[in-house]
């Protein structure tokens, strides 16, 4: 029995390799469809669902070929997400990157050339816990490793991370973010309780924040994204309130507070912003998205507990491109849920 698996793997796999596929590509989720949206009626329509994914096929790429013999002969299945935890993608938006600590890599989807890739260090290296993620304007991937306190990269035809040194050691790099008007990477280190920034090269900037519950103080930070107006967003996880700060580090303004009601916070992890300045704040607890507009005021709460579209399960990170697609890293679902702003603009 067991030589006919391996053997039915092995043909499988020469089958990929020969003719590119023995199944027919399933149709490409190119996220323009519309399905449920929230708030229900006759409230005034602000977010659509538009699309899920957990592996390179619901995308209809196919892994390289390695990737697809290692696939075959290990028996795991198109490398589904096992435990999302971060998303970035690339202005273009036509490459998305997936974190993922449990599956030991970064799930890389390029669209473009209809191509995946499980990023992991070169061969002989320590495995990767990957939390947070920050693309660059070209393309460039800066990766968050969180048990080993280290930050990794890979260019952008890349096939294996790097080391990416920095002058300020690190504990516990968590959320990141690139800021292409800065040219400045920002890594929040949930152990030191502050926000780094750095330039390409790896040589700190500036350092934002210390240990405490008064503004500009931190109590566990997570994540942290820089708005169209260059102001610094960090969510200041169990001091259970957003922070936002100014071009040049100032802190600026606090909202949210602990509890469970609309607007308050439970355990805030990833935070983004639109293109019309609306704040989106995952809360993990509440497997919730609330949406906040630039004074703070609570737009929409979007989510439970389930499995359904828009439903979560401790829900993670979340990025939002240019074109105002949402992407939340719904992480014990296993999958990433794709949304769209349709609402006001104002």
């Amino acid at each position: 029995m067991k030589f006919k698996i391996v053997m039915r793997r092995v043909v499988g796999f020469f089958c990929i390799l020969l003719t590119g596929s023995c199944v027919m590509t399933p149709k490409p989720a190119i996220f323009d469809s519309t399905g449920p949206t929230w708030p229900e009626a006759p409230e005034i329509e602000r977010v659509a669902f538009v699309g899920q994914f957990s592996n390179a096929r619901d995308l209809a790429i196919r892994e390289n070929y390695w990737d697809a013999l290692v696939s075959i002969v290990a028996g795991r299945k198109n490398f589904a997400q096992v435990r999302p935890m971060a998303v970035a993608v690339t202005p273009d938006g036509k490459i998305i990157f997936v974190a993922d600590p449990d599956a030991g890599c970064v799930h890389r989807y390029d669209l473009r050339r209809n191509r995946y890739t499980c990023l992991t260090p070169a061969k002989g290296g320590p495995g990767i816990y990957a939390v947070g993620l920050a693309v660059t304007e070209d393309g460039h991937l800066f990766v968050a490793d969180s048990v080993q306190g280290q930050l990794w990269q890979v260019a952008p035809r890349g096939n294996e991370l790097e080391p990416f040194h920095v002058s300020e050691p690190l504990e516990r790099p968590t959320g990141m973010f690139w800021s292409t008007s800065k040219q400045a990477l920002m890594v929040t280190d949930t152990i030191k309780q502050v926000v780094l920034l750095f330039d390409r090269a790896g040589n700190l900037q500036r350092t934002i924040g210390e240990r405490g519950i008064l503004p500009g103080q931190f109590n566990f930070p997570t994540y942290v994204w820089m708005d169209v107006g260059d102001e610094l967003l960090v969510t200041d996880s169990l001091n259970f309130r957003l922070q936002r700060f100014g071009r040049e580090g100032k802190f600026l303004e606090i909202f949210g507070e602990n509890g469970d009601l609309p607007g308050d916070f439970s355990r805030p992890k990833g935070v983004a912003t639109d293109s019309f300045g609306n704040i989106y704040v995952i809360d993990a607890l509440m497997h919730a998205i609330q949406i906040f507009n630039r004074q703070g005021e609570l737009l929409l709460t979007l989510g439970e507990q389930g499995q359904k579209e828009g439903q979560f399960w401790l829900p993670n990170g979340i990025f939002i491109t240019q074109d105002n697609l949402i992407f939340v890293a719904d992480s014990y679902n296993k999958r990433v849920q794709v949304f769209r702003y349709i609402g006001p603009t104002t």
